[in-house]
């Protein structure tokens, strides 16, 4: 099995590399931290399983699945690998055509798992995210208030008045992630601009302004 990882975490992509050449199973991993140097590559040349993460420079969760799938086909097996791992998103991972979804938070034999069963033809979701799908088939129509603790946090920060860059310098993240996490609120709340994200917020006393 040939497995490739695409995460723009060069420490990440390397220790997991040495993790999963230690299945007999796995023949072969190589791994990209630039999305474009990973497309160029693999037009002819398609992984057994592709392991992504949705939060890439210069691309948001929507468009690295679909673009994988351009490039690698409608058959691609795709596992998801994100620290964004609320329901929404699971369910947005899967219909987007990801074979499976696992936390960053996932222990590495989970990891070296999921990636074993989806090369097998099989689909996996993260032991930690279950217990949320089970839950969201109880009160559905909730899922689109349901956001993650770092969604809630970026959600306030915008609401607040301070820019994408404002707040990955006081979230310590990158200024691509916290637009992740920015467009991911909106399209929970079925909004497309900033000023409607921040009405329906008040409205839904998700967010309440200072006097």
């Amino acid at each position: 099995m040939n497995v490739v990882l695409l995460d723009e975490s060069l420490l990440l992509a390397s220790a997991l590399q040495n993790l999963l050449l230690t299945s007999p199973e796995i023949d072969a991993v190589d791994f990209y931290t630039d999305v474009k140097d990973f497309f160029e590559r693999h037009r002819t040349s398609k992984p057994d399983v592709l392991v992504v993460d949705l939060v890439l420079p210069g691309l948001d969760g929507a468009e690295v699945l679909e673009t994988c799938r351009t490039i690698l086909g409608n058959d691609a097996k795709i596992l998801v690998f994100s620290p964004v791992t609320d329901v929404h998103t699971i369910k947005h991972t899967i219909k987007r055509g990801a074979a499976g979804i696992i936390s960053k938070a996932a222990t590495y034999a989970e990891f070296q798992d999921a990636v074993i069963q989806i090369g097998s033809g099989k689909q996996y979701i993260g032991s930690d995210l279950r217990d949320n799908l089970i839950n969201s088939v109880f009160g559905d129509e909730q899922v689109i208030y349901h956001l993650s603790p770092r969604e809630k946090e970026v959600l306030q920060k915008v609401c607040s008045g301070r820019t994408i860059k404002e707040i990955a310098y006081e979230l310590k993240l990158s200024a691509h992630t916290v637009q992740y996490y920015h467009r991911s609120v909106m399209e929970k709340f079925k909004v497309k601009r900033t000023t409607d994200l921040i009405v329906y917020a008040i409205q839904h006393k998700l967010y309440i302004p200072e006097k």
